[in-house]
């Protein structure tokens, strides 16, 4: 069996998760004006003109991003400007205070791995400035800071829904105007149906079924062949390259059917549990910039700064560990000063698994893992 990098399917039958929950609209963001949307940078192309931004105003945006947020904004008709951030990735406002002139109209955050920002003193700071401030929740559904939730103080916020559960698609707006994301379409049952089935692979791998799992991309192959099916022309969520043919869908029904079977409260509190652990056990032995949480966060992974990455992931993947190496370069628009600052993020960073399906025994399988690798690699 593997330790799988992101939630499978099988997590829903764990805990009590098949009894339907039929609440998950009182949570936030569900609960918040907005509205679902394919993915979260579907949602960003569309939020962002909720904000009656002026054309080709500037956006200030963080020098260590994915660069897929980018291209959305880009896409939507609007500039973007790097500012700095610091080691520990927090904003250094001071060069945002720098980097401000006429044209700026909007301050763009990231809460990394689903570790807040300073929100209070962002809202302050832009409130003072007559800018907009965005909140990118992509890594950081079901977060709080103080008892706020992250995603509710900017004037607008992204979530990306199927980075943290187990569904096909889905992103999530939160905005006071939303009229554009009425429009949006159902996404066509193809893609739905191809994202589906790549959970289920996911699934059975992990769960140790690989002999059914390749027996069924056998025949998904075959059935391929068979009707001259080619992927690349199915729309789907995720990915580095921006689809233009996303922006025209929403989230499908079985998305959201299958927010039903979430307890949210399981999700964080057995997040946390899985992250504490995990750098309890790893302290001492590898570099862990947040080695510890703060009160309501619910993170996404855990960071870990490690020499020579791809080798250590592979040697993971070897010993039945799946890990991230996210956000490898930088989008073409950072200037290399800013740039050269966060390579070692973009180098070192590999982020391992500590979300909801996992339990006490697999967290242990991944400090172990990560123990002996980097014991072996030095």
């Amino acid at each position: 069996m593997t330790v799988p990098g992101y939630p499978t399917l099988a997590g829903y039958g764990r805990a009590g998760a098949v009894r339907f929950q039929s609440d998950w609209r009182a949570w936030f963001p569900f609960n918040a004006p907005g509205g679902w949307a394919f993915s979260g940078r579907v949602a960003l192309y569309h939020g962002v003109t909720c904000l009656g931004l002026p054309p080709q105003s500037t956006i200030l945006v963080p020098a260590y991003h994915e660069g897929i947020e980018l291209d959305a904004l880009v896409a939507a008709g609007y500039r973007v400007r790097h500012y700095r951030v610091d080691q520990e990735l927090r904003i250094d406002l001071a060069d945002v205070e720098r980097r401000l002139d006429h044209s700026v109209t909007a301050l763009y955050v990231i809460h990394y791995f689903g570790l807040p920002q300073p929100l209070s003193v962002l809202r302050d700071f832009c409130d003072a400035r007559g800018l907009r401030l965005i909140e990118d929740c992509a890594l950081a559904l079901f977060s709080r800071t103080n008892g706020t939730w992250l995603g509710s103080v900017g004037d607008l916020a992204i979530f990306s829904i199927y980075k943290t559960l187990p569904v096909p698609h889905g992103g999530y707006l939160v905005a006071p105007r939303t009229g554009a994301l009425s429009e949006l379409r159902s996404p066509p049952l193809m893609s739905t149906f191809v994202q589906t089935l790549d959970l289920a692979h996911h699934t059975l791998e992990a769960s140790g079924w690989s002999g059914v799992e390749r027996a069924a991309s056998r025949a998904a192959e075959f059935v391929r062949r068979l009707l001259r099916w080619n992927r690349q022309t199915t729309v789907s969520s995720g990915g580095p390259r921006w689809d233009p043919r996303q922006v025209a869908y929403g989230a499908s029904r079985w998305t959201q059917q299958l927010m039903r079977l979430t307890n949210r409260d399981r999700v964080v509190a057995r997040r946390r549990a899985n992250y504490a652990r995990l750098a309890v056990r790893l302290r001492g032995h590898v570099s862990m910039p947040f080695p510890d949480l703060a009160p309501g966060t619910c993170p996404l992974l855990l960071p870990i700064l490690v020499p020579n990455r791809d080798r250590v992931q592979e040697a993971l993947e070897q010993r039945g560990v799946q890990s991230g190496k996210y956000w490898p370069h930088s989008h073409s628009t950072c200037p290399p000063d800013l740039a050269a600052e966060v390579a070692p993020w973009r180098e070192q960073c590999l982020e391992l698994p500590i979300h909801q399906e996992l339990n006490d025994a697999d967290i242990d399988r991944v400090a172990d893992a990560v123990i002996t690798v980097l014991r072996e690699s030095r």
